[in-house]
């Protein structure tokens, strides 16, 4: 059978590795190329829907884990939960998509339950190994890399009545004001200015249409605070999780144009401010919705 591995350098992707290599042939999806000479290596990374979608084609069984210290950039700005979430989202629906027979799930991280509800949301078979391999994610948040690119990654609970169009619009409209009088926000049919005194600080290009209710990308086209290489464009991605009230949001492949040390000091800790505001004003939004359709609980203190 062709069977897709996510990479073979970990502990469990070098013992799959020596399991099948002589009865199956191995695809690897894999951003570095790999050692080994008997496989068919496919440079991508397991972050991006696209790569995993042409990862799988014609591939029977795909093989799902994540390895706990995945490195993927140099610096990493998400829980190990939401790449893991966001990985998974990627292998649900590129195997439904290309048709592939069955996902075998490698069990035994701490994460094992809600990665399984996030494979089987989709319509592809899902098998989970009777061996469970102990391991629990860890991240370092600054990691060692062969690119200087950012990756971000952060979940946000949403009213149950929200679109992701408005959500989409709420999170420019929050940017907008986040520092009033500084922060602005300039829109030209698909172009979008993130501005910070009266400077484009991020240019983005709206790649997808704002009614989809799926999926939105945001190429990352320009701006002061951004270095553009051809070959690795950095994106915005706005994703609905399926069957839930939760959205994901993705930046990939960005690289700073000022130095590692302004964004690890001034930049990176301002954002991640602004979405841990933004994270509690979405709870307030969700609360809010919740107590007007009467689906909230009052509280009673016991006398």
């Amino acid at each position: 059978m062709r069977v897709l591995l996510t990479g073979v350098s970990g502990y469990i992707g070098k013992h799959l590795y020596e399991s099948l290599h002589m009865e199956h042939d191995l695809v690897v999806l894999s951003q570095y190329k790999q050692a080994y000479e008997d496989v068919s290596w496919m440079r991508g990374d397991i972050f991006a829907l696209e790569d995993v979608i042409t990862a799988m084609k014609d591939i029977d069984i795909a093989v799902y884990f994540l390895d706990p210290t995945k490195r993927s950039s140099k610096t990493m700005e998400a829980s190990y939960n939401d790449m893991n979430a966001l990985a998974a989202d990627n292998y649900g629906r590129a195997a439904e998509a290309m048709n592939v027979k069955e996902i075998i799930y490698v069990a035994g991280a701490v994460e094992d339950d809600e990665t399984l509800r996030i494979l089987r949301s989709y319509q592809t078979p899902v098998r989970v190994t009777h061996t469970a391999i102990r391991r629990k994610g860890m991240l370092a948040r600054f990691q060692s890399a062969r690119r200087d690119d950012v990756r971000i990654i952060r979940r946000f609970k949403i009213p149950a009545s929200w679109t992701l169009e408005k959500f989409t619009a709420h999170y420019f409209d929050y940017y907008k004001n986040v520092l009033p009088g500084l922060s602005n926000v300039e829109i030209d049919e698909n172009s979008y200015y993130l501005q910070g005194a009266k400077r484009d600080l991020i240019h983005l290009k709206r790649r997808t249409a704002l009614s989809n209710n799926d999926r939105q990308i945001f190429d990352i086209a320009g701006g002061e605070l951004a270095t553009i290489r051809h070959q690795h464009t950095g994106t915005l991605e706005f994703r609905r999780m399926l069957g839930t009230e939760e959205i994901m949001v993705c930046i990939h492949r960005y690289e700073p144009s000022k130095s590692w040390l302004f964004y690890q000091l001034l930049q990176a800790p301002f954002h991640a401010l602004t979405m841990r505001i933004f994270e509690v004003e979405m709870r307030i939004e969700k609360f809010n919705e919740e107590q007007r359709n009467g689906q909230t609980k009052t509280y009673t203190p016991h006398r």
